[in-house]
């Protein structure tokens, strides 16, 4: 009977303990749920954006690009442009899904050649180019890169498949550089 005994003064040490500090014991058991719900809240609202990015391409010169990165982010290919040609258009590979993060933005990209080309003496090229990063605000998850004649690189953040270069996207906006082209 004594181990009854001993077991009926534990259960009710313990009974008076809960009956005492009852707020405590819920509230230290409550803390990591009230810091996960806070944390979930100031993810959907104010976190930065840090989902992946799709890549697009858009080419506006007359050489096939045979692949891009930025900032180490690996892209796809785009055919050479040809204005004489309507149904060619500018779009290349769309690429998903990686993280590109930072101030600035390392576009390396290789350009290659057409059999006309090879035969005029051209060869595969690998440019670099280092540029400000476009402000990414939340939802824009596909940057779009245009490569436009004399190695320049135009960078664009959407929330869609449009370029904000393009007229046709809601939020357009108008490039000086691009008017030229």
């Amino acid at each position: 009977m004594d181990f009854f005994e001993r077991l009926e003064r534990m259960d009710t040490a313990v009974n008076r303990f809960y009956a005492r500090q009852k707020a405590w014991i819920w509230g230290v058991l409550a803390l990591p749920m009230m810091f996960l719900f806070g944390w979930v809240v100031w993810v959907m609202f104010w976190a930065p954006p840090a989902a992946g990015v799709t890549l697009i391409i858009h080419s506006k010169i007359d050489r096939p690009i045979l692949g891009l990165s930025v900032n180490g982010v690996a892209g796809g290919n785009a055919g050479a442009h040809d204005p004489n040609n309507k149904y060619a258009g500018e779009n290349g590979a769309t690429t998903c899904c990686g993280r590109i993060s930072g101030k600035n933005a390392e576009v390396i990209w290789t350009v290659t050649y057409s059999r006309a080309q090879y035969n005029a003496g051209l060869r595969k090229e690998v440019h670099k180019a280092i540029m400000p990063l476009p402000e990414r605000k939340r939802g824009e998850n596909d940057l779009h890169v245009h490569f436009l004649p004399g190695d320049k690189v135009l960078l664009g953040w959407s929330d869609n498949a449009f370029s904000p270069y393009d007229p046709r996207s809601p939020n357009f906006k108008p490039a000086a550089i691009l008017r030229d082209k």
